[in-house]
């Protein structure tokens, strides 16, 4: 008799590490006995911040980065650790900076640009990113299962548009998705003769690599499309040997890895932190393709990087850089026909 394994077992290790993931409790304790964790965020503020955008950090990346210097570790970090300066109000800043509600077409679907549109599949993410343009999207409902329901709408949409040819699977994070549900988006959307590129846009490679499981290698490797995984990576220190293997393993099948990032102030403003991030992207079989200037969202002007400052960073990454590795600097405008570059 082959003996019943317990549930927590057939739990997949992205799962495992996924519920592993620091949220207000934990940074309570941190704020209570003083730990780094809390950045500038007293109990009451932290309560205050993640009812307005809740709190997720990876467990992982924090115990990685306690063994680096700090100066670094507090780079990292501060793209997810809650901070004061999240509850300051800014006339600047707009709960849709990028106009995805305006070009909603369906509750799950945006289509802003010709020829593509964006599929929101969920709405989870391996980490909570405080510089989130989303922070504020009103997702359909608030558990994933309801989004999921909403996918018909999308798809009767897209099979309509004969003008398109590509599909940007967005959420939330697309891998936030099991293999199985995955992998029955994916077959509906190859039944659309006209759709040829499919693209995916996540964070789990860089924050949770064993996401990228044989199951979804199987399942994109093995569509029709042309796919492109398009990976959040904003400081090389996010970079691990864990991620370079998976990245290994989707362009063995075939699949096109590229980066976007974002500037930040605090985080990567920086030429040098800019340039290391631009050949340790390309050592790792990364492509870099996008450094975004900050989406003015609610509670992110700390954030922000001048124009000005962008552009001596930009010439500065060309004087130094072979052309491939120098991602285009881009700003995304809410209404705009394509990104501003």
């Amino acid at each position: 008799m082959i003996p019943r394994k317990a549930e927590a077992e057939h739990t997949p290790t992205w799962k495992k590490e996924f519920a592993s993931s620091l949220r207000l409790a934990e940074l309570v304790k941190s704020a209570e006995s003083n730990s780094q964790l809390t950045g500038n965020s007293d109990v009451a503020e932290l309560a205050e911040i993640n009812n307005a955008f809740p709190i997720r950090i990876n467990k992982k990346l924090t115990e990685r980065l306690r063994k680096g210097d700090s100066d670094t570790r507090e780079r990292v970090l501060r793209q997810y650790l809650p901070h004061s300066d999240e509850l300051k109000s800014n006339p600047n800043e707009l709960q849709d900076p990028v106009g995805d509600v305006a070009a909603g077409k369906t509750q799950s679907l945006i289509h802003k640009y010709q020829h593509r549109v964006l599929l929101i599949t969920t709405d989870t993410c391996p980490i909570h990113c405080r510089y989130c343009f989303r922070r504020d999207y009103p997702y359909p409902q608030t558990s994933s299962q309801q989004i999921e329901s909403r996918w018909g709408e999308a798809l009767d949409y897209i099979r309509a548009d004969q003008s398109l040819n590509e599909v940007i699977l967005s959420g939330g994070d697309p891998l936030s998705l099991d293999d199985e549900k995955l992998t029955e988006l994916i077959q509906a959307l190859e039944g659309i003769e006209h759709i040829k590129t499919l693209r995916l846009h996540s964070k789990y490679p860089a924050i949770i690599p064993s996401r990228i499981t044989s199951k979804l290698l199987h399942s994109l490797s093995n569509s029709r499309f042309d796919v492109v995984m398009v990976l959040h990576i904003n400081h090389a220190a996010e970079l691990s040997k864990e991620l370079t293997a998976a990245v290994s393993a989707m362009r063995e099948v075939g699949i096109h890895c590229l980066n976007q990032s974002v500037l930040l102030h605090g985080v990567n403003d920086e030429i040098d932190t800019l340039v290391t991030l631009s050949r340790e992207l390309f050592a790792s079989g990364i492509l870099p393709y996008y450094l975004h200037l900050l989406d003015r969202a609610t509670g992110t002007a700390h954030f922000e990087v001048s124009q000005e400052r962008a552009d001596e960073l930009m010439q500065g990454m060309k004087q130094r850089l072979a052309g491939y590795l120098v991602p285009k600097l881009a700003r995304e405008v809410a209404g705009a026909d394509s990104k501003q570059y």
